[in-house]
């Protein structure tokens, strides 16, 4: 009989949650995973808008080596196919979404390499804007 009495104490002593408490929790879960996957979405983005500059770059290195071998950068006609045609690149990269890149020349020495973001299409905000590099 003691035994039995001092199980029931001890029963009462241990309490389980309420549901109430259970969906707090659920609920504090919910808002940290959608916070993270924010976060992360955002620096995906965010890599693919670096990448998508440093694919920029190369290609501008690509289109120096080319004036010095032609002595000017390719015609817009021409556009940075000339390139591999020429053996300067294997490929012509396309940016970090998936599209070519757009090339005008604009003067002998100069040109705008242009890549219309995430949602390729010209103009844009955040990730939908456009990533432009003049020479």
């Amino acid at each position: 009989m003691k035994k039995n009495k001092q199980l029931r104490m001890v029963a009462r002593d241990v309490r389980g949650m309420t549901l109430i408490e259970i969906m707090v929790v659920i609920a504090i879960m919910g808002m940290m995973a959608t916070l993270i996957t924010v976060f992360f979405v955002r620096q995906q983005e965010q890599a693919k808008v670096d990448g998508t500059k440093i694919q920029m770059h190369n290609i501008e290195e690509a289109l120096d080596a080319y004036k010095i071998r032609a002595g000017s950068y390719p015609s817009t006609e021409e556009s940075m196919q000339v390139l591999v045609t020429q053996g300067v690149m294997k490929s012509l990269p396309k940016d970090m979404w998936g599209n070519e890149f757009q090339y005008v020349r604009h003067n002998s020495r100069s040109y705008t390499i242009k890549s219309f973001g995430a949602d390729g299409a010209s103009g844009g905000e955040g990730f939908d804007k456009d990533l432009v590099l003049e020479q």
